[in-house]
């Protein structure tokens, strides 16, 4: 059993919002206070993953929204499906961030996993299957 500290997605704002990207990697973005928020697996089962990666970042554009967009299901390959989602940070209406999310069943489907933001020690589901 995973004892994972999920908080609603709606609270990563109080976290994040007015502030600076300064660094990134494909799994993390560092703000200006020092924040880190990453792309990580919170929980899998079996051969279930979950994952994803930071793109077309642009540094030290100040955070002024942060929305989950395109919400969808594709098919794998024997039936196994995956859910994906876009995480992306914008300043003003501009996004200067995006994070690709995705989460698997498994073999057959008969998994889960979930993909998250982590800051510290809070997860944000973004994305389970």
């Amino acid at each position: 059993m995973y004892d994972i500290n999920y908080k609603e997605f709606k609270e990563i704002k109080k976290r994040i919002l007015y502030k600076k990207i300064i660094a990134w990697t494909e799994t993390t973005l560092t703000l200006d206070d020092g924040i880190v928020i990453e792309i990580v697996e919170s929980e899998s089962d079996c051969c279930a993953r979950a994952g994803g990666k930071w793109m077309n970042v642009k540094l030290d554009a100040v955070i002024t929204n942060v929305k989950i967009e395109d919400e969808r299901e594709e098919e794998l390959f024997d039936e196994e499906t995956e859910s994906l989602a876009t995480v992306v940070l914008y300043h003003n209406q501009n996004p200067i961030a995006q994070g690709e999310c995705s989460a698997d069943a498994g073999n057959g489907n008969y998994y889960y996993s979930v993909c998250s933001l982590k800051i510290k020690d809070v997860h944000y589901p973004v994305v389970e299957h």
